[in-house]
């Protein structure tokens, strides 16, 4: 019996369809590379950190999702440090909990997302920051399309 053409072709035909699939996480890394470089760019003192990244319609478009994350500053700890009312972190514990507060410094997380999206060569077509706001006013679409999402 001759298995070995079937077995074959079965090979051919896996291949042939996974060939395509490659496209969809090979642009999403692009994206977030792009999304990386662009926020090292724009806002040097940031950091950023990706948290998903979702791509639709086989590839030619990549959302990626994160936070922009910065040590706060004096205004931004004071607005966001509530008054202390608990009676043993105020009293005899004072001094054991500023040690453990000062040993990581807080940081500020701006939630931030970016659009990539690429031509049917694969290759990127356009780039654009959906959040934070002054991100995504910097890089408006340059066609004036306008989108009500």
């Amino acid at each position: 019996m001759k298995t070995r053409t079937p077995v074959i072709a079965c090979c051919m035909v896996a291949a042939a369809l996974s060939a395509g699939c490659a496209a969809v996480y090979k642009n999403t890394s692009a994206c977030e590379q792009t999304m990386r470089q662009s926020a090292s760019e724009l806002s040097g003192r940031d950091t950023l950190k990706v948290t998903h990244a979702g791509s639709g319609i086989h590839g030619s478009r990549v959302v990626v999702e994160g936070t922009l994350e910065h040590p706060q500053t004096a205004s931004e700890a004071a607005v966001a440090k509530p008054p202390n009312t608990n009676i043993l972190e105020a009293g005899l514990l004072a001094p054991v909990v500023a040690a453990i507060a000062k040993s990581k410094p807080p940081t500020t997380a701006v939630p931030a997302a970016a659009e990539c999206t690429y031509d049917a060569n694969g290759q990127q077509s356009a780039f654009r920051w959906l959040a934070p706001a002054r991100l995504a006013k910097d890089t408006t679409p340059d066609d004036g399309t306008h989108s009500d999402e």
